[in-house]
């Protein structure tokens, strides 16, 4: 579940809290991004808390709320922090982090009505990756190479994503023919992509020119 990429980087501080001093929230926020960057979650909790209730409308500050709630093993109120970061941005992110947590917390159903209503919503190879991905991850084979074949039809065949999506999902469920056809299809899209050549050498393979095969989607 933790893919969500901890807040990497150096914090600078500002100052340094002394007596009875009330924190500002920048210093709040600074103090949170040093305790999530140390792996210190409910301390990172208990600054990022206070951040969130004097900037409610920050939707960054929601999200490390969230990644902190996660890293503490508060996933429901990690959820409830990226659903309320969506209403602020619509931000991948976002999606992802309230996906994962129906993930943790077992509702499928709920995962399913999340993610196909957004992919119907907005006819992305984005959204309908992402409802493939997560399709593939709660062991739905079915429903997840109808998603990701929609979405390498969106893109219509043009990028390399859709097609390796595919081929991992195939490789997942030990289906080599499959699997292979859409390496072929990625070698099409990219000759150069080291990935792709180092995975059909692994395969038994020879990723020369002549092995690469046009995407099915390109009609």
């Amino acid at each position: 579940m933790r893919r969500f990429g901890l807040i990497g980087g150096l914090v600078v501080t500002f100052g340094v809290l002394g007596g009875c001093q009330t924190p500002s929230t920048n210093t709040l926020g600074i103090y949170g991004d040093q305790a999530l960057n140390a792996g210190n979650y409910d301390e990172a909790v208990t600054y990022y808390e206070q951040y969130v209730d004097r900037r409610p409308l920050d939707a960054e500050g929601r999200y490390k709320l969230a990644i902190a709630y996660l890293g503490a093993d508060r996933v429901s109120m990690a959820r409830e922090q990226f659903i309320l970061g969506l209403e602020l941005k619509d931000d991948g992110r976002f999606v992802d982090g309230v996906a994962d947590t129906l993930v943790d917390m077992g509702q499928q159903d709920e995962l399913y009505k999340l993610l196909r209503q957004r992919a119907e919503s907005t006819r992305s190879v984005e959204d309908y990756t992402r409802l493939g991905r997560f399709a593939a991850q709660v062991g739905d084979a079915d429903g997840a190479e109808e998603a990701l074949l929609l979405a390498a039809k969106l893109d219509g065949g043009q990028s390399i994503g859709p097609q390796l999506e595919l081929a991992e999902l195939y490789g997942r469920f030990h289906d080599d023919a499959n699997r292979l056809k859409r390496l072929r299809m990625a070698l099409f899209i990219d000759p150069e992509n080291k990935e792709v050549a180092e995975q059909i050498r692994e395969m038994g393979e020879i990723p020369g020119p002549s092995f690469a095969l046009v995407p099915a989607e390109r009609g």
